[in-house]
């Protein structure tokens, strides 16, 4: 009657579905505070977060257009703590 092709899709949208939902939970206490462009402010902004002594993460979206040039416009978004967005200075 029902052919076994649906389990397939059915599985794997129910992990994409638990992956997200997992994502969203082990994210909620970080709260996007900075976002820079190219690595030399992406290392002002870590080196302070740093001597501060504020934990951090960093994430770079995904970018299709990756041509090497001399002009580095990698995007980087720093995100700390929720609790520890007050102490947070970048200069």
């Amino acid at each position: 009657m029902f052919g076994i092709g649906w389990v397939y899709p059915v599985l794997l949208a129910g992990i994409i579905i638990v992956v997200l939902f997992l994502k969203m939970y082990l994210n909620r206490n970080w709260k996007l505070y900075h976002t820079s462009f190219g690595q030399e402010n992406y290392f002002k902004a870590v080196s302070q977060l740093q001597s501060d002594g504020i934990k951090y993460k960093v994430k770079i979206p995904l970018q299709f257009d990756r041509e090497r040039s001399f002009n580095d416009n990698t995007q980087y978004d720093i995100y700390v703590k929720k609790d520890e967005v007050h102490r947070v200075s970048i200069k």
